[in-house]
């Protein structure tokens, strides 16, 4: 429709005759409703006129003299079409009706890109975006190019149901993703009913990774910073690298992302500017004894230049490589975040705190997939023992 809308008014007369001429018994003249007639958008079995601008609008039909009319608008275009019977009219207003709502309705491919557009305007970094639409294009792919509306909410259910291969942490995000997709796509228009809103979780998650204990924590940076002392600059990188989850919490993305302008204040405070969520984009306190480390990167580098200009899995690959060379268990970026978010919360930080300098929104994914949360109610009990200490002196 609005194709034929930029193409000319001739090309919207065409297309406007095209669907009016099917199943017409005679053509009225005029541009215009008579001064007597009542257009009724909602008579009887009648089909809802399709919203938004530029699609096609059916009215009446409404009675003329012995016969009924229909009147067809397209945009600034309009053609009354004329018909024997009120039954016969109303048929063909909603034929007519259906035809431009499957005209004018979004497609799911393009209800998907529209939702990836909005989680960019709410900050989403790119990385997440693209698994997003990753996700919902799979799940569906058999109604890419249907009409959003037309997809059942028995249809969603056989399509999530149909899933294979995949890990129960993955189909319960594509769930959660899906049901917010849904929500969405309601809120503009796109779908009348929720779909999936029936589908229940199955399994359970398999929250957080491996961690490190106390001690092996100390060996893992131990071996980190006497790797970073090395003249080979590459072996240099991907030490100070790997410390980088443990020391601040880092995500690997945000590890890779970091440049040499995000270490300010003189080699003190680290900036996080590129992150999973808004959440995340933060300022941490740089240790005194880890800055040098820090500055040795940034010596003599253009202040745009990345500290560490490689790709996610090379992260992961030192992190794993350090723990062989220290000795201890095997742990990947994630896990190290993890036992950053331990570490805090032995060292008496708040579980709000923990969170973030995790940058989450809440503590509840905190607690969930990081840190433990044993350790925090201990905190809290060994405080509330403190507090039992007698203030009198005992007797002898």
């Amino acid at each position: 429709m609005a194709a034929a809308v930029a193409k000319g008014p001739e090309a919207v007369a065409g297309l406007v005759k095209a669907l009016a001429s099917a199943g017409s018994s005679g053509d009225a003249s005029g541009s215009s409703l008579p001064d007597n007639s009542r257009v009724d958008d909602d008579a009887n079995d009648v089909v809802p006129n399709p919203k938004g601008k530029d699609t096609m609008r059916i009215f009446g039909p409404y009675p003329h003299g012995t016969r009924f009319r229909i009147l067809v608008r397209l945009g600034k275009e309009q053609r009354v079409q004329s018909f024997t019977s009120e039954a016969e009219a109303q048929a063909e207003v909603r034929r007519l009706r259906i035809e431009a709502q499957e005209q004018a309705a979004i497609t799911v491919e393009k209800a998907i890109a529209g939702y990836a557009d909005q989680l960019r305007k709410n900050g989403l970094k790119e990385g997440s975006v693209v698994t997003a639409v990753y996700r919902l294009t799979r799940l569906f792919e058999s109604v890419l190019s249907a009409p959003m509306e037309t997809i059942t909410p028995a249809q969603a259910r056989e399509m999530y149901q149909s899933l294979t291969g995949l890990s129960v942490d993955t189909r319960l995000n594509m769930l959660a993703l899906a049901k917010k997709f849904c929500h969405v796509a309601r809120e503009n228009g796109w779908i009348k009913s929720l779909l999936l809103q029936d589908v229940k979780r199955e399994g359970r998650r398999r929250c957080g990774k491996n961690k490190l204990t106390l001690d092996e924590s100390r060996k893992y940076l131990a071996t980190c910073l006497t790797q970073a002392t090395s003249t080979d600059s590459q072996v240099r990188q991907a030490a100070i690298a790997a410390c980088m989850p443990l020391v601040f919490g880092l995500r690997s993305g945000e590890v890779l992302g970091l440049r040499v302008k995000d270490i300010d204040d003189g080699g003190q405070v680290l900036r996080v500017t590129s992150a999973k969520t808004r959440a995340g984009i933060r300022s941490l306190q740089i240790p005194e004894w880890f800055q040098p480390y820090l500055a040795s990167l940034t010596k003599d580098q253009p202040s745009d230049a990345k500290l560490f200009p490689r790709e996610k899995t090379w992260l992961h690959r030192n992190c794993v490589n350090m723990c062989k060379l220290a000795g201890v268990s095997r742990v990947v970026p994630h896990g190290l975040r993890g036992v950053h978010a331990d570490l805090s919360i032995l060292a008496a930080a708040t579980p709000l705190q923990v969170s973030q300098a995790l940058g989450h929104t809440n503590t509840g994914v905190t607690f969930r997939h990081y840190a433990d949360k044993g350790l925090a109610e201990q905190q809290q009990h060994e405080q509330a023992v403190q507090s039992l200490i007698p203030t009198t002196t005992s007797p002898n």
